[in-house]
């Protein structure tokens, strides 16, 4: 595939129809006619993202500013079909016919600084890297299902928690009912109407601690049925009907498509009303439960006053009996229940583990098929130039996480966050965590316990769900040979970085390449030497369009085709275009790149006296 056609309407290159070429083509012409705002708006219009961080504004702002309120158009050929892209300040992505591989773009700030920045480095090699098509979705999605199962995960742990503290009691409970069932039992043989208003009171007190039960169970059913009615609620509002409107008149095949919405969105109002319905059931269900034990309530009520009326006292140690009785079996009911949720809480552990692994296995891939690109790389540029890399080296990323949730703890977090980052990955800290592993911290960390027992007490209060995730990103090394000692790229001059940057760049055999003046910062004995053999050796592998001042790159690379711009102050303009070997391009290249016949002919007389 390669870039066919450029056609710009209004702004500085308002008007400009440019040809190109499946090979080499070459854009010259004088400082300030639009050779770099032409390479800004290919990138614009197909939607190619810098490979450094801070060049990302600048290069939509520059292509803004020369498109105005315009429109740029590229066409691509893959050889059977051509894809028509087009974009416009107002458009927030690029429109085209049909999907369409993007172009590897260089600007010539970039090539000099890629090298610096971690994320360049790794854009760098990842442009080498062939990617399942699925996989970054892959992953997305699985995150998302991580942090669901997390939060889910924290909400049955807090739930857990609060039932087990409440259960603690149970065992003193017992105790006193066991004491109090001796004193009702001395009640009882007092007489034989005491006795039978006794049996009859202990009923009630089974039939109160039934309905109790009864009620409590009711209303969590009802609790969860009123969550669930307010998740559809959100479901419907969110429809993509009521979010945006669109005109089914201009694209007929949308009519189905949005009345199959609207079925959707009816069936969830169907099932929100019978949710409704339930919930409102179930509420009458616990006011009966209500109205029941009151009655009975008020029935021991008469029976203890009875009972107190024949031997005093008997009616409070009666009435505490049971009290005890009915929390006791609301105890004994929440050990059912709470079974019943460390069961789903193991399911939704289970369920976090394998997305965790999923991705785990996603991003040792991605490091696998790094590690092979890197590994053909260097087959290709060493000895002088290697490139390493290291596993999860970007470890930055994850301590600024650990220290924004820490953040408001009352910690000193600074240190102690890159020690975690450096030392844990974020799945081990989140296991740390579950198992309040005081143990790990510390020696990962080298804190006292104390102080570990704090950080696992403040982070067992968040959701670890997003920090869990965290994806800390390969480091990328690219060292020089220079003098006989291998260099890190953060050690050379801006002409050694782009030694060691453009042959990585002009490795992209089969993609389309965009390079925006690359001979800036390096000598022609490089350009001659290196850079020129290496776009001779990539054939008709890849179209490359390279904008530069050194006529070394047209005519020794053989340009299939040079564009020639000129500018009359106010815009730019094609002033011509065509095959290496033209007269106009002959006569442009002389003019602008050697500084017209005259000084390319004295030049020559020069370099033959020295061959002489």
């Amino acid at each position: 595939m390669f870039i066919e056609r450029v056609q710009i309407e209004e702004g500085f290159l308002d008007g400009a129809d440019i040809q190109l070429t499946s090979g080499l083509n070459v854009i010259i012409g004088a400082r300030g006619t639009g050779k770099t705002s032409l390479i800004e708006l290919i990138r614009f219009c197909l939607g190619v993202e810098n490979n450094t961080s801070d060049t990302n504004k600048r290069s939509k702002e520059h292509a803004l500013s020369v498109l105005g309120s315009g429109q740029i158009t590229v066409t691509l050929f893959d050889g059977e079909n051509r894809i028509t892209v087009t974009r416009s300040a107002n458009d927030q992505a690029p429109r085209s016919t049909a999907p369409f591989m993007k172009p590897v773009i260089f600007s010539q700030t970039e090539i000099e600084t890629v090298g610096l920045e971690s994320a360049g480095r790794l854009r760098l090699v990842d442009g080498f890297v062939r990617k399942a098509p699925t996989a970054d979705a892959e992953e997305r999605d699985l995150i998302a299902n991580c942090r669901f199962h997390n939060q889910q995960i924290d909400l049955l742990k807090r739930e857990i928690d609060d039932m087990e503290q409440g259960l603690t009691n149970l065992p003193t409970l017992l105790r006193e009912l066991s004491e109090f069932q001796i004193a009702e039992q001395e009640v009882a043989k007092t007489s034989t109407t005491l006795n039978t208003k006794t049996d009859l009171l202990n009923a009630h007190a089974n039939a109160i601690s039934l309905v109790g039960v009864h009620a409590a169970q009711v209303e969590r059913l009802r609790d969860q049925v009123a969550t669930w009615s307010h998740d559809i609620k959100n479901a419907i509002d969110k429809s993509p009907v009521n979010l945006v409107q669109i005109d089914p008149t201009k694209a007929p095949e949308i009519n189905p498509l949005l009345l199959r919405i609207e079925e959707v969105k009816k069936r969830l109002e169907q099932d929100l009303s019978e949710v409704i319905s339930i919930y409102h059931s179930l509420a009458a269900s616990l006011e009966a439960s209500s109205t029941e034990k009151i009655k009975l309530e008020e029935s021991s009520r008469q029976l203890r006053q009875e009972v107190e009326a024949i031997q005093t006292g008997s009616g409070t140690i009666l009435r505490k009996g049971q009290e005890l009785k009915e929390t006791i079996a609301r105890l004994q009911s929440t050990e059912v229940y709470l079974s019943e949720k460390k069961k789903v809480l193991n399911d939704l552990t289970a369920k976090r583990t394998i997305a965790l692994d999923a991705i785990d296995e996603i991003r040792s891939k991605r490091f696998e098929a790094r590690q092979q690109a890197a590994k053909s790389l260097n087959t290709l540029v060493s000895p002088n130039i290697t490139i390493s890399l290291l596993k999860s080296g970007q470890y930055k990323t994850f301590s600024n996480a650990i220290s924004e949730t820490l953040r408001g703890s009352g910690l000193r977090y600074a240190e102690i966050a890159d020690s975690l980052a450096k030392n844990i990955s974020p799945r081990a800290l989140l296991d740390a965590v579950d198992s309040f592993d005081v143990d790990l911290i510390v020696t990962s960390t080298g804190i006292s316990a104390d102080r570990a027992t704090r950080i696992l007490s403040h982070l067992k209060t968040i959701d670890m769900g997003a920090l869990c995730t965290t994806n800390i990103e390969d480091e990328v090394s690219l060292h020089l040979l220079d003098g006989g000692y291998y260099k890190d790229v953060s050690e050379l001059s801006t002409g050694q970085r782009c030694t060691v940057v453009l042959p990585l760049v002009l490795a992209h055999m089969n993609r389309m390449l965009i390079v925006d003046q690359p001979e800036d910062h390096i000598d022609n004995a490089f350009i001659a030497g290196t850079l020129i053999r290496v776009i001779l050796a990539r054939g008709a592998q890849g179209q490359i369009i390279l904008s530069t001042h050194n006529p070394n790159i047209p005519v020794l690379g053989e340009a299939e085709t040079v564009v020639h711009l000129g500018s009359d102050g106010r815009r730019g303009f094609k002033l011509s275009a065509g095959s290496l070997h033209e007269h106009p391009i002959v006569e442009a290249i002389s003019t602008v790149m050697e500084g017209g016949a005259e000084a390319f002919n004295t030049r020559a007389t020069f370099y033959g006296a020295m061959i002489k």
